[in-house]
């Protein structure tokens, strides 16, 4: 690809002034409609509204090469009032040791590593609270300049994101007849007639080990369920390069 900086915009302005990322903030804008994330009600009278900002990051390739220009609408958490626009907010992450451990064992089983992306991951989670947001800036419905969001599913950085974005993924994957190990609550597997499928969470990433017809069909519901990208072989995943071979995988962080 091919763009005017590499450099990542600080403020809105800066970055509507750029067509490639007024390109990735209509992808994510159509994204969230796509998902019905919210309403647009007008400005409730005794309820506060939470602030939110744009924020802009450049993926890259194993290579370091620029991937993909990613632009997310998010709540600036801090706004919000505890007891009052949300309640619990916690949600366990994948510890980067069993990571590690389970890119380990793959290569001592001579598993291929699959890896996914979310593409709306905090999207998929319902709030349960009355939340009101603002508007994203560059979207601002005309005629309705005073109105805001009634969050209905969660946004990045609402303090409940990652609870209601964990409780959905968690959800749809013990349907898929997945089991949680003990040791980390992001790393699942499971065992049909012998064949052994591992799945491991990350945010908004994820990645799948085991016999790879149990990861096609894996993948399948997966991408059916939610909005995702199949981004196949791991390559590169949380600073860690990755090279798999025909018969062994080799690191390098």
């Amino acid at each position: 690809m091919s763009y005017i900086s590499d450099s990542e915009p600080s403020n809105f302005e800066d970055a509507f002034g750029l067509q490639v990322w007024k390109d990735a903030m209509m992808e994510k804008y159509q994204s969230i409609i796509k998902n019905d994330v919210w309403d647009i009600v007008p400005g409730p009278k005794k309820k506060s509204v939470v602030t939110s900002k744009w924020i802009y990051k450049i993926k890259h390739a194993a290579d370091g090469s620029i991937d993909k220009l990613k632009a997310r609408f998010v709540a600036r958490g801090f706004s919000q009032k505890e007891g009052i626009d949300y309640t619990e907010t916690f949600a366990p992450e994948a510890r980067y040791s069993t990571i590690r451990s389970i890119i380990s064992l793959a290569s001592t089983m001579g598993w291929k590593l699959h890896q996914m992306d979310v593409k709306t991951t905090f999207l998929s989670g319902v709030v349960e609270e009355e939340v009101y947001m603002e508007q994203p800036e560059g979207f601002v419905i005309n005629d309705r300049e005073t109105h805001v969001c009634k969050s209905k599913k969660a946004l990045y950085r609402l303090k409940q994101a990652p609870r209601a974005r964990y409780s959905r993924i968690d959800s749809y994957l013990t349907r898929l007849r997945f089991s949680k190990t003990v040791a980390d609550d992001n790393l699942y597997y499971k065992v049909v007639d012998g064949r052994p499928l591992i799945l491991v969470l990350y945010v908004d990433d994820l990645f799948l080990t085991g016999d790879e017809d149990m990861i096609v069909k894996c993948k399948g519901e997966l991408a059916r369920e939610f909005e995702m990208k199949d981004l196949g072989l791991m390559h590169y995943f949380l600073g860690l390069e990755v090279w798999q071979g025909p018969d062994e995988t080799f690191l390098w962080a």
